[in-house]
């Protein structure tokens, strides 16, 4: 009688064990719902920008024997790494003069981002049409000088912040769905579990 009892005691403890984990899933995939993702302090998107920004942004690259460089082209900017050809040593305060057919611009060097930066919008704003863009520059050191090509192939034109927001909502629209069907097959067992226990009782 004694192992009967002690028998049903454990059946009912590991019950309420799995019932206690299944409660504690619910909680969590109920805030998993409610949580729009994480978010900047402009309420911008933080958890896929940067793999975006990474994989996406037209970029180009050009050398000669005095220096190579490698760019690539952001919403609001155009980024410039200048090296030292022979010892791949980056240069700074560089003076680079940039012409795209008629237009022309200049890059103003940045020690915290150790690069050229190009914000003229003008500019910018041909380099975000699709195609493929001639970019002549002329870079001129205290030691050196040359002339370097590069040629920027936007296969479409650069998305705007909002375009991106709404991607990455649509992204959050398409999971929650999953969310959902996790919420109601775990609701189900639950009261599986509420039955069987209740019966055992009894």
């Amino acid at each position: 009688m004694s192992i009967t009892f002690y028998a049903l005691h454990q059946k009912q403890f590991s019950t309420r064990f799995i019932l206690a984990l299944l409660l504690l899933s619910l909680v969590f995939i109920t805030k998993a719902i409610a949580s729009p993702g994480a978010h900047g302090p402009n309420g911008e998107h933080l958890d896929t920008r940067t793999k975006v920004a990474a994989s996406t942004n037209p970029k180009f690259e050009s050398f000669t024997e005095t220096f190579e460089l490698a760019g690539g082209l952001l919403e609001n900017q155009l980024v410039i790494y200048l090296h030292d050809f022979k010892t791949n040593t980056p240069i700074a305060d560089a003076s680079i003069d940039l012409e795209l057919g008629e237009m022309a611009s200049s890059a103003e060097f940045s020690a915290q981002l150790q690069a050229y930066i190009v914000t003229d919008q003008t500019l910018l704003a041909q380099l975000k049409q699709a195609g493929l863009h001639e970019i002549v520059m002329t870079i001129l050191t205290e030691e050196n000088g040359d002339l370097l090509v590069a040629n920027l192939e936007n296969h479409q034109a650069v998305e705007s912040t909002d375009a991106h927001e709404n991607a990455e909502h649509d992204d959050h629209h398409h999971d929650f769905p999953w969310l959902i069907v996790l919420l109601c097959i775990g609701v189900f067992v639950i009261g599986l579990l509420v039955g069987r226990l209740s019966k055992e009782r009894k």
